[in-house]
């Protein structure tokens, strides 16, 4: 018994330690008289200091409880009307904001490392009216057909969003947003999926947009996935000049089609090209050039 309070003691005194320094540095955020600052700019402070708790402390606990304080701060922080068209600019250097060309809405995302074998994915949606919708990550329930489903913010396949683009289909506007999961134990994935609301304004993920062939026969995917190694670097990013999305194509490291956490790039790409109602799957989408030692492949760099 003696032990164990030994040992919770020296967990107490390092999270105490490690938080008091998070504290010191989060005073640091703002350089002016605290009492200087807007209602928002406090609201910010006080969440990226529970940021640095929920990602940096090194006891899964601290890291737990940081990340519920976190969900409790935010909710009135997205609440507050005038923080829709709030800068943010600290808070965005520790999760991921982001919003449409149309300003229609913000996407924030963030995860975080509960053990050793898990991590998890939260998220918000916020709309300028001041409402918002909380993202309920169920990623780790889903073993298979994840292509092939659909989405709600209370049922939310999460991801860390990166990159947001806009569509139109005939008349309506379609968003795809680009994003990272990685709460697999031995591999990883990136994601785009298709983006929009309801008829009663709930947010829902996911569309039959990607034409895919298997066994020469089209199926419509609802989001694409790229699962791959753990730890491998993968890219997949919306390519403005080409107007494409491209993507790593990967290989099994064992010859393994069916074990996706041995894939890894092979250094060729694909791709998906939109024709106004689909994304078309493109096969070999950069053409790969062998050159010389020391001169780049390709003639622009391919973005992650």
């Amino acid at each position: 018994m003696r032990k164990n309070f030994l040992v919770s003691f020296l967990l107490t005194i390092i999270s105490f330690t490690a938080n008091a320094q998070m504290y010191k540095s989060a005073r640091l955020v703002h350089n002016q008289d605290p009492s200087k600052l807007s209602k928002l700019e406090r609201m910010e402070d006080t969440l990226v200091f529970l940021a640095d708790s929920m990602k940096l402390s090194p006891i899964p606990e601290s890291r737990i409880s940081g990340s519920y304080a976190f969900i409790k701060k935010i909710r009135p922080f997205l609440q507050n009307k005038e923080s829709f068209n709030f800068p943010a600019k600290k808070l965005s250097k520790k999760i991921s904001i982001i919003q449409p060309e149309d300003k229609k809405f913000k996407i924030y995302t963030w995860d975080v490392v509960r053990s050793n074998t898990e991590l998890r994915h939260y998220g918000a949606l916020q709309l300028a009216d001041g409402s918002f919708q909380p993202l309920i990550d169920v990623s780790d329930q889903v073993i298979h057909g994840a292509e092939d489903s659909t989405f709600f913010n209370m049922r939310w396949y999460g991801a860390i969003y990166y990159n947001i683009i806009k569509k139109t289909i005939g008349s309506q506007d379609a968003y795809f947003l680009f994003g990272y999961n990685g709460n697999g134990v031995d591999e990883e994935k990136k994601i785009v999926e298709p983006f929009g609301f309801d008829r009663t304004g709930r947010a829902i993920f996911g569309a039959p947009v990607f034409a895919i062939r298997e066994k020469n026969r089209r199926r419509p995917k609802m989001r694409f996935l790229v699962r791959y190694q753990k730890n491998a670097s993968i890219s997949l990013n919306y390519d403005k000049e080409r107007d494409m999305i491209i993507f790593d194509h990967c290989e099994s490291s064992v010859g393994d089609q069916h074990k996706k956490n041995t894939f890894v790039p092979d250094g060729t790409y694909d791709g998906f090209k939109w024709d106004g109602r689909y994304w078309q799957f493109v096969r070999d989408a950069i053409n790969i050039q062998k050159l010389p030692p020391g001169q780049a492949p390709v003639e622009k760099p391919i973005k992650n």
